[in-house]
């Protein structure tokens, strides 16, 4: 194992420890080179956590943002497309029951932020009350993780 392996694992094993610890804010910065590789995703998924691509494609407004999270989340059929299905989904999330946590990677927020902030904005309300909603009913955590210092 070279030195610049020994630092990646290094760094991937800090950043799925602050993804995984409990009473972590549900939006989870990191660094951005790590949402861009699989060691990560890996790192996680060996843990037991579902991990998923928010945005293989951009995410600019309400539609995409619904969209990204339908087919990242493997929702059910019936899924509404509004925020109140996705609060429901979020909060919910039974048909991962298995996973030890749910981690959305997000490597491009500032798009949607740039070019929708009130779209932005709600969403992030959303995944905070689903998330404490998760943790008060005892849940797997939620988790999006966006690179560091994005904004």
């Amino acid at each position: 194992m070279t030195e610049r392996d020994a630092d990646l694992d290094l760094r991937v094993a800090a950043a799925a420890a602050q993804i995984a610890a409990e009473g972590a804010d549900a939006f989870v910065e990191v660094p951005a080179e790590l949402l861009r590789t699989r060691d990560l995703r890996a790192a996680l998924h060996g843990d037991g956590w579902y991990v998923s691509t928010l945005d293989r494609a951009p995410v600019y407004d309400k539609t995409t943002l619904l969209h990204a999270l339908y087919q990242s989340g493997e929702y059910p059929a019936g899924f509404g497309f509004n925020w109140d299905a996705l609060l429901d989904a979020l909060r919910d999330l039974e048909w991962l029951a298995e996973a030890r946590g749910i981690a959305l990677v997000w490597r491009h927020p500032d798009v949607l932020l740039e070019r929708a902030p009130d779209v932005f904005v709600t969403f992030r309300e959303v995944v905070d009350d689903a998330a404490a909603h998760r943790a008060a009913q005892g849940y797997p955590p939620l988790r999006v993780l966006v690179p560091a210092g994005w904004r």
